[in-house]
């Protein structure tokens, strides 16, 4: 590639990322796995299983293992969720944290793909693991994971759904592992403007240990309402981080 297409492409991402086109914008999904199962694909996120996608929109619960996680504690104080409505356009709400007690959404959620920490208290970070679920099925939708030296500060999960009025263009697949093993990857994605609609593999990578990149600039179409999964299988048990970058457009 050419100088002046490198400087093209950095002029045109950089003015995506600064708002400076019209209707263009950048997604930037990325998550990690701390056990990746060595019989079945399990989804880049803290849930170390394959990702429940939801079927109908839903209130959600969010709360925490810590009592500091609070309106006037240590912890986190406020959390926003990320995701799309019942009418699969962008929804988001952020919830002020009782602590241990579950705080209902005023929002139903059809999808959730990211959850963070907007405000804290002396910790500047969240205090313990906080669990956003379903009020009623109690089904774990996203985690903000707290361990020792490890606090995120938000979800970690390589997943992500099309919003209405959109298209997009997927950019780049990155994925690591923790051991030197062999390892698949695989980005899925299903079609929800079909009925019944099923899952299908669209990128397929192998290799050990280690850490790949694919760039795709932009060539693969993902149209409004796609779920996208990321997904990683290991030779043996361990851990695994991946993501993906889109470019979207409005239709």
């Amino acid at each position: 590639m050419s100088c002046n297409n490198v400087n093209r492409e950095l002029e045109f991402y950089l003015d995506v990322a600064t708002g400076n086109i019209a209707g263009v914008s950048n997604v930037s999904k990325f998550g990690y796995n701390p056990s990746i199962s060595s019989i079945a694909f399990e989804t880049i996120w803290e849930g170390s299983n394959a990702y429940p996608w939801q079927t109908v929109a839903d209130q959600l619960e969010v709360l925490s293992a810590n009592a500091n996680d609070t309106s006037a504690g240590t912890g986190a104080r406020t959390v926003e969720l990320q995701g799309l409505d019942s009418s699969w356009n962008i929804l988001t709400e952020t919830v002020t944290m009782n602590g241990t007690t579950a705080v209902t959404t005023t929002g139903l959620f059809l999808r959730i793909f990211r959850a963070r920490v907007v405000t804290a208290g002396s910790d500047l970070i969240n205090a313990g693991n906080i669990t956003i679920r379903d009020q009623d099925t109690s089904t774990t939708r996203a985690i903000i994971t707290n361990s020792v030296g490890k606090s995120m500060g938000q979800s970690l999960m390589a997943i992500y759904t099309v919003p209405a009025g959109k298209t997009a263009y997927l950019k780049n697949v990155n994925f690591s592992s923790g051991k030197d093993l062999e390892q698949e990857y695989r980005l899925m994605a299903r079609d929800n403007t079909v009925t019944n609609a099923a899952w299908n593999v669209k990128e397929f990578i192998t290799g050990r240990g280690g850490f790949g990149d694919l760039d795709k600039f932009a060539i693969n179409k993902y149209t409004e309402k796609t779920d996208l999964d990321l997904q990683a299988l290991s030779s043996a048990n361990s851990t695994a981080g991946g993501g993906f970058e889109l470019i979207l457009i409005d239709n």
